[in-house]
């Protein structure tokens, strides 16, 4: 008797593992169909619409620094630029044309980190406000400069935009900013906001 007790104890316990891996793996597979229907139903990341454009900001005016005592170099900065779309992007077949931005910059160790805020102007007067954070290589130009961006708010029928991307660009001799952006919006979430 304690032999076939020997022998069932390590049976029953092979077969219960055995038994829940067969419904990890069947839980799994229900998973991965569910995402395919997903898939097939539009419900995935396709619906996001891809994006690129140029922008050209001029030397910043007005601009601010105040040195933050605690070492040389470290300071805090705060700029307006004027910018134009040199290579527009296009959003619900609507093109960027100028717009403002404002930074708010940590100068340290030689390097820049701003944090900054682009309020465009399209075709047709609604405007589009994006958030940009990033880290430019040097403290004075030439130098380069890279970051990402989000989408923040929009007007009209840009009310309730989603999406965002990245940015690479330079800082010239002269203070001259030019930044090439490359991202996604989600044209249903503009959709969605604008039924309200």
């Amino acid at each position: 008797m304690a032999l076939v007790k020997a022998l069932w104890l390590p049976a029953l316990l092979h077969f219960c593992i055995i038994l829940l891996l067969a419904f990890a793996v069947s839980a799994r597979e229900s998973e991965r169909e569910k995402e395919k229907e997903k898939g097939k139903k539009g419900e995935t990341n396709s619906s996001l619409v891809d994006i690129k454009g140029t922008l050209r900001c001029d030397k910043p005016s007005p601009n601010y620094s105040i040195d933050v005592p605690d070492r040389d170099g470290h300071s805090l900065i705060i700029e307006k630029r004027n910018c134009t779309w040199t290579e527009p992007m296009v959003i619900l077949g609507a093109k960027t044309k100028d717009g403002v931005w404002v930074t708010f910059i940590e100068r340290m160790e030689g390097r820049l980190h701003p944090h900054s805020f682009e309020t465009d102007t399209l075709e047709g007067g609604e405007k589009i406000t994006m958030q940009t954070m990033g880290q430019v290589a040097a403290d004075k130009g030439p130098t380069t400069t890279k970051g990402r961006f989000n989408f923040m708010r929009g007007t009209g029928k840009f009310k309730g935009i989603k999406g965002g991307g990245t940015y690479e660009g330079n800082v010239d001799a002269d203070n001259v900013l030019t930044l090439k952006l490359e991202g996604v919006y989600e044209p249903a979430a503009m959709a969605e906001a604008n039924k309200k």
